[in-house]
């Protein structure tokens, strides 16, 4: 039994793979069940087994990709200082390992989805939300700048975030690096701590 369950989660994942491979290559809208099954190597009757159609497959991949990265959250220790707290969160957020553009073009193609997609709307808002209390939990830690409270900054931090991926994607201009830099540069303002002098990021940035 356990080796059926095991085969059977295995078989799920080869086929979520499949898809994210499809809409990196030609999107969600032209991917069909087929080409899903071409890339997991299965028959397409084959994959229908595991999943009704390939809107319950994007569902599956979607929810498992948030409780991946919400697994991830670096767990946040308050007797450490400010500025190594900010960076492990910066380091999460934009590290080696962290999303490249292919993988951040799929997550902008999701996003787009849940807007009419019942399932993935609620999948996203309740990834919004854990994000939303993590980045609370490290305002909390290191106290956010007189007169914005913790939930605030860490809203105005999530959007950033979410705005940067976006222009990393459609912004030749703005590599990652930039982005990280601005992004460290926002949460320290948002913390009551000096960001680094304009010559300084100035220098920082200048990849």
């Amino acid at each position: 039994m356990a080796r059926a369950a095991t085969k059977r989660t295995d078989r799920r994942e080869a086929i979520s793979r499949a898809l994210y491979r499809c809409i990196t290559e030609q999107g969600y809208a032209n991917t069909t069940l087929t080409d899903i099954a071409g890339r997991a190597k299965m028959t397409p009757s084959h994959v229908g087994y595991y999943f009704d159609d390939k809107a319950a497959i994007l569902v599956h991949y979607a929810r498992g990709l948030c409780e991946r990265i919400e697994a991830g959250f670096p767990t946040l220790d308050p007797g450490r200082p400010a500025d190594e707290l900010i960076d492990e969160v910066v380091a999460f957020c934009f590290g080696e390992g962290q999303p490249n553009t292919e993988f951040l073009g799929v997550v902008q193609e999701l996003s787009g989805l849940a807007v009419h997609d019942e399932a993935l709307r609620e999948i996203k808002s309740q990834h919004t939300q854990q994000w939303q209390r993590f980045l609370q939990v490290l305002f909390e830690t290191i106290s956010p700048v007189a007169g914005l409270d913790a939930r605030d900054a860490s809203r105005i931090t999530h959007a950033l975030l979410a705005g940067l991926d976006t222009n990393t994607v459609f912004d030749p201009t703005l590599s990652r690096a930039t982005a990280q830099q601005l992004f460290r540069d926002t949460v320290r303002t948002l913390a009551g701590l000096d960001a680094l002098p304009r010559t300084d990021r100035s220098t920082s940035l200048g990849s």
